[in-house]
């Protein structure tokens, strides 16, 4: 049931990306057809527009708490509901910076829909200001951001108080969860570079530059795989060093989320091959073409908030940009072995580390 959940929660966000690359069809037609392009601009707007007011309603709702809420009144009832009342008043002090957030990146959402905003920034990428699958590309990017800042505004020790408030997720329910959710993100990929409306199944498959590796691909993609793991280490040592050191509640909250992915071998797998899938399709696969490296590999480390901004950011920035150079210079199939190399790596170390221990 938790994997159709999470398969239908992205089906707003492939359907939009089908009437995108319809609008750009239809609008190379003689003569040129609006309608589907007049769809998109209202269902963009729309969403902003909730999410505006969403960020009003918070922000005042916050502004409210801090100014008449009686926290020693309300302490009692947030126990009784089973509730920890620090981790509920945390969450309310943290509810105007959150509004504020969601409101100017609202208003940024809307503003790419000004042909003037987009034409700006088809001077900074290789974007066409004209396109609609472009427009959708940029208010995707958008909503990376708006994720990552309720993890910001929230804070990581909050978040992992959140978490822990929650029953203990079975490794299987991660699993499915997981492989839901790369599912539905290759299906995005494909859909968004225009398989079902512009491009057959072969032709989605070249422009997201996946194909069929030989075994020099195959080598290079395993072969940097491993350089990047082992690599994990001395930057760790030196981040260590510059004061940049991973902070204890990003540890934690990591083990809450990937903790149940780590101690069986379908879990491992889960982690390598699921989201080297479903992340490279899209990131390397779809966008990189559109963005350029640089920018693919920032949104790349931003996908990852449960990091928020901190050094561990940092390092997925990094695998970010070796996934690109990978993708430029060879394909989207060697980038996936690499990712999937990386993130086995990483699960077959803490599978070992946690049998050592105990």
């Amino acid at each position: 049931m938790d994997f159709f959940l999470i398969f239908i929660l992205f089906l707003p966000l492939i359907f939009l990306l089908w009437v995108a690359n319809l609008a750009d069809k239809r609008r190379s037609l003689e003569p040129p057809r609006r309608d589907a392009t007049a769809l998109l601009y209202t269902l963009i707007a729309l969403f902003w527009l909730a999410l505006f007011s969403a960020g009003v309603f918070i922000l005042l709702l916050g502004v409210a708490y801090q100014r008449y809420a009686d926290i020693s009144l309300l302490a009692e009832s947030y126990r009784q509901q089973g509730l920890d009342p620090a981790m509920v008043v945390d969450i309310m002090h943290a509810f105007p910076k959150i509004g504020s957030g969601l409101i100017v990146l609202a208003i940024t959402g809307l503003m790419t829909l000004l042909h003037p905003i987009r034409r700006l920034l088809a001077r900074l990428l290789p974007i066409s200001s004209r396109s609609a699958v472009h427009l959708v590309a940029l208010n995707y990017s958008i909503l990376i951001l708006v994720n990552l800042w309720l993890v910001m505004g929230l804070g990581l020790d909050t978040m992992l108080d959140m978490m822990k408030e929650t029953p203990d997720a079975m490794s299987g329910d991660m699993i499915s969860l997981l492989w839901a959710q790369d599912i539905a993100l290759a299906l995005m990929a494909f859909v968004g570079v225009g398989w079902l409306s512009r491009r057959d199944w072969r032709d989605a498959m070249r422009r997201l530059g996946l194909v069929w590796p030989n075994w020099r691909e195959v080598a290079v993609g395993f072969g940097l795989g491993l350089a990047m793991f082992a690599l994990l280490f001395p930057a760790s040592y030196l981040l260590e060093k510059l004061g940049l050191g991973m902070d204890p509640n990003i540890e934690q909250l990591t083990e809450e989320l990937l903790g149940p992915l780590l101690t069986t071998l379908p879990g491992i797998f889960t982690l390598g091959v699921a989201a080297a899938l479903g992340e490279e399709l899209v990131y390397r696969g779809a966008l990189q073409p559109r963005f350029g490296v640089f920018v693919t590999a920032l949104l790349f480390a931003f996908t990852h908030n449960q990091y928020g901004l901190s050094a561990a950011t940092l390092v997925v920035f990094g695998l970010g940009l070796v996934l690109g150079w990978v993708r430029a210079r060879y394909n989207t199939s060697t980038a996936m072995i690499l990712h999937a190399t990386y993130n086995i790596a990483i699960g077959f170390t803490g599978l070992i580390a946690g049998r050592m221990l105990h």
